[in-house]
């Protein structure tokens, strides 16, 4: 499932800079934090914040979409078990 940089939890203004930067969820934690800090315009902390945000987000959907998978497995199986 593919997030949207509006699901991180971080001010609309950043999400903005963000999507004009061209940044996705995936690739802002593949980035240190002074690197976006520059290519933004921001101070490095705000920088670290959006990282970390992105991260939580990327985490979250990952075990979201392991737990719709386990739970659709198990479905599967239980139907073709009738």
């Amino acid at each position: 499932m593919y997030l949207n940089i509006h699901a991180l939890e971080i001010a609309d203004g950043l999400k903005d800079a963000l999507i004009r930067a061209d940044f996705t969820i995936e690739s802002i934690p593949k980035h240190e934090s002074d690197e976006i800090a520059s290519i933004m315009g921001i101070d490095p902390y705000v920088a670290e914040i959006v990282v970390n945000a992105a991260k939580k987000a990327v985490k979250c959907n990952g075990s979201t979409q392991k737990n719709y998978y386990h739970i659709n497995a198990k479905s599967f199986e239980l139907i073709n078990n009738l």
